[in-house]
């Protein structure tokens, strides 16, 4: 009885957070080496993701990411909601690591400046860059563990709010090769956008 319920608990505290849920543990990625936050930085779009809960109704979503300083980075992520209004978050990031020069980062809502004390130290990382070539795609991904279950994020963004076909083709490619499921990506909304 306490086995089920504990089951039951976990698997509504999994759906709750409104990701995408695949079964097993995550899958093992790499992340793009020798990453150069300073190219990263800049307005980017986004072109299609795995379904957040945070984001329904949205269209037209950016994520604008500025030099903060000391290692920081501002988050700025705004849409139009469903009520036809702007709406938006504002974070920070930073290398998890960084003495790494991995792609992998710390990203967090929690205020505006959540890691204002902690720009050197080892933070969990929840936001991979898969693959990007800086100027006009990122392949961005996140995983969660939990028991048998997994919870994922995925993101193509793109530098044009339309992009060619062929910058798609290659962000899904990246996706095709690492074993991701594209299936599950929904395009994002970028048409009479205000943002």
């Amino acid at each position: 009885m306490n086995k089920a319920f504990l089951f039951i608990i976990l698997t509504l505290g999994l759906m709750a957070q409104a990701q995408e849920i695949f079964l097993k543990k995550c899958p093992s990625q790499t992340v793009v080496e020798n990453f150069d936050l300073s190219r990263y930085l800049g307005k980017w779009y986004e072109n299609r993701s795995y379904f957040a809960i945070f984001q329904i109704g949205g269209r037209c979503t950016t994520a604008i990411y500025t030099d903060a300083g000391n290692g920081l980075v501002k988050v700025e992520n705004t849409q139009i909601n469903f009520l036809g209004k702007t709406s938006g978050v504002v974070g920070q990031a930073k290398l998890a690591n960084p003495e790494s020069t991995e792609g992998k980062l710390s990203v967090s809502f929690s205020s505006e400046t959540p890691y204002e004390n902690m720009a050197n130290e080892v933070t969990d990382s929840n936001y991979w860059v898969l693959d990007t070539d800086y100027t006009s795609y990122a392949v961005v991904w996140s995983c969660r563990n939990a028991l048998i279950f997994n919870t994922q994020f995925l993101w193509i963004l793109t530098r044009e709010r339309n992009p060619p076909a062929d910058v798609i083709d290659k962000a899904l490619a990246v996706i095709a090769r690492r074993g991701l499921d594209a299936t599950r990506l929904s395009i994002t909304e970028q048409t009479d956008c205000k943002n």
